[in-house]
């Protein structure tokens, strides 16, 4: 039985660079950074905000993933929840982050976009209580 979301990928050209990105900018926590298999450059690198139970799983391209260049600092298909829009974009602006939209507020929530070091567009979304 599938009993929750275990990770989801966002394709990056520096490994090293996005680690950095979404630990020190955006406030994720390291959960892997291990080779692929022996002797591998690439690696399987996992973060996610803290608390979380879904890892963003930060992978370089390879012979078996190039179906997904395309993508590769596009808008990504991931929307992160926050509780405090404002108080969200003061604190990543404050990091470095930059935004590529203003705030949006829609019956749906409130939503921005944030790009990544590698040039990846995230949605950030303050739901609508219900």
């Amino acid at each position: 039985m599938i009993t929750q979301v275990g990770s989801v990928t966002i394709y990056v050209h520096d490994q090293d660079r996005a680690k950095q990105f979404y630990t020190e900018k955006l406030g994720f926590e390291l959960h892997m950074d291990v080779p692929l298999y022996p002797g591998a450059t690439a690696r399987w690198l996992a973060v996610a905000p803290p608390g979380a139970a879904t890892e963003v799983v930060l992978m370089t391209l390879d012979e078996h993933s190039m179906h997904h260049k395309e993508t590769l600092g596009k808008t990504q298909a991931m929307i992160f929840t926050v509780h405090d829009m404002d108080a969200t974009i003061a604190e990543l602006t404050a990091r470095g982050v930059r935004f590529t939209m203003e705030p949006d507020t829609q019956p749906w929530g409130t939503w921005t976009l944030v790009e990544d070091s590698e040039g990846n567009q995230l949605m950030l979304v303050e739901p609508t209580p219900m």
